[in-house]
């Protein structure tokens, strides 16, 4: 009779060992939800501080090169500048310079250096961002032979394209 009372206890524990297997699998499934969530919260969050950063990286690099040529090395300084821009808005800033800014810096035999004094994100979205720049500027020229400081400051809007950031336009750059 000892081995007739065993057998429900066996099939009781087994019941009780199948409820707790569920339970538990309930309970980490509940877990899981939140966790992925969470990991999804953090890749977004990452994300945009990955953004920041570049946008803000591409955005000093191009106006620290617009501000910083010289007459000896127009050619190479320029490309420097160009390097950050998207295609169509290079397309419109060598329009627009044309030949005028290296004329004008040859001619006046122009020496200028810029570091960047502060910059800040205005707006950035998944695929556009606006950054401010301002820059301390050092030049000197044929006409202005002791080196002259000024403040200048420059507004630049970028587009994210094949996850890189391009300069798409500027403003306030003189």
């Amino acid at each position: 009779m000892a081995d007739a009372s065993a057998e429900p206890d066996r099939r009781l524990s087994g019941r009780r060992l199948g409820v707790t297997l569920a339970l538990l699998g309930v309970v980490l499934l509940a877990l899981l939800v939140p966790v992925g969530y969470l990991a999804d919260q953090t890749y977004a969050a990452d994300t945009r501080r990955a953004d920041i950063e570049a946008v803000q990286t591409v955005a000093r690099r191009v106006v620290t090169n617009f501000y910083s040529i010289s007459y000896q090395s127009f050619d190479q300084d320029a490309q420097r500048v160009y390097a950050d821009m998207s295609d169509k808005f290079k397309a419109q800033a060598v329009q627009q310079l044309g030949t005028t800014w290296k004329q004008t810096v040859v001619n006046n035999k122009l020496v200028s250096n810029a570091a960047v004094a502060a910059l800040g994100v205005i707006d950035i979205q998944s695929t556009s961002a606006e950054v401010m720049v301002t820059v301390r500027r050092t030049a000197q020229s044929a006409q202005v032979k002791t080196p002259a400081s000024s403040w200048q400051s420059a507004q630049v809007q970028l587009t994210k394209t094949g996850g890189h950031w391009k300069v798409s336009g500027m403003g306030g750059l003189q």
